[in-house]
């Protein structure tokens, strides 16, 4: 229960010991069930939402006379902790048996770098996860860069030899525009996920990206095929954006984008 009066006492009053123990009294619970609900999205992800849930209160301590709307501290401190979760997510992510492998055949102004397992099967799970973002028409292209070839022999396997010359060139555009969004947002998918708004949204994306079929899916949720379908093309329609929008950090161009 969002309590007015409280929030409004915790922003004006200097007794910041009493402000602190008071909210902590009023909306633990709700915080950390928030972190929770969302801890059981990433159930392999090493996260403590004890943790989250301090630090939220700390920050809360930290920054409560910038707060603007005390009337609205609530949905505040949901927001800083849903923030303070994708962190964790991401330190999580980093400290895994992860390890970057340089695919140097893919563009020739550049090295590129694509987080990987450090076992084939890993690998083969990261790559499938990248040609669920692709069109079907771009999954060929890139499926022969990550097996090492360079544009131009892909020109000679895909095409005619009529139009060889010409799709070399052709390869190599498509590669750069894609890879401008497909990194950022391979690099970030679990935080990308995590910080979907709406529950179903994110229930839909994890079992796409486990590669579960739009009728298993269906299945699994109760919702209609032409819901999925709709939801994974607007999804990763938005990933496309936030990560040309934001190529470094495409999850702090979603989060952006969704206040």
């Amino acid at each position: 229960m969002n309590d007015i009066r409280l929030n409004r006492w915790f922003v004006e009053t200097g007794d910041e010991e009493e402000a602190c123990r008071l909210l902590f009294n009023a909306y633990y619970e709700t915080v950390f069930n928030t972190v929770k609900r969302r801890r059981w999205n990433h159930p392999d992800t090493v996260v403590d939402p004890d943790e989250i849930t301090s630090d939220t209160f700390i920050k809360a301590v930290k920054k409560r006379k910038e707060i603007q709307e005390p009337e609205k501290l609530l949905e505040w401190l949901k927001r800083v902790a849903d923030n303070l979760m994708i962190d964790a997510i991401r330190r999580s992510r980093q400290k895994r048996h992860l390890e970057v492998i340089p695919l140097n055949t893919l563009s020739n102004s550049e090295s590129e770098t694509l987080i990987a397992g450090t076992d084939a099967e890993a690998k083969e799970v990261l790559e499938a996860q990248l040609f669920r973002l692709l069109q079907d028409q771009h999954r060929e292209i890139v499926d022969l860069l990550l097996d090492g070839l360079k544009p131009k022999k892909i020109a000679e396997v895909i095409t005619s030899e009529a139009d060889k010359e010409q799709s070399s060139g052709s390869v190599q555009k498509t590669w750069e525009r894609v890879r401008k969004w497909l990194f950022p947002i391979a690099r970030n998918l679990e935080a990308l996920i995590n910080c979907l708004p709406e529950a179903n949204d994110r229930k839909i994306m994890e079992r796409y990206f486990d590669r579960q079929s739009f009728s298993e899916i269906t299945e699994a949720l109760g919702i209609s095929r032409s819901t999925i379908e709709e939801t994974v093309e607007r999804v990763i329609k938005d990933w496309k954006k936030a990560a040309k929008d934001n190529p470094t950090d495409p999850v702090s161009a979603m989060l952006k984008k969704e206040r």
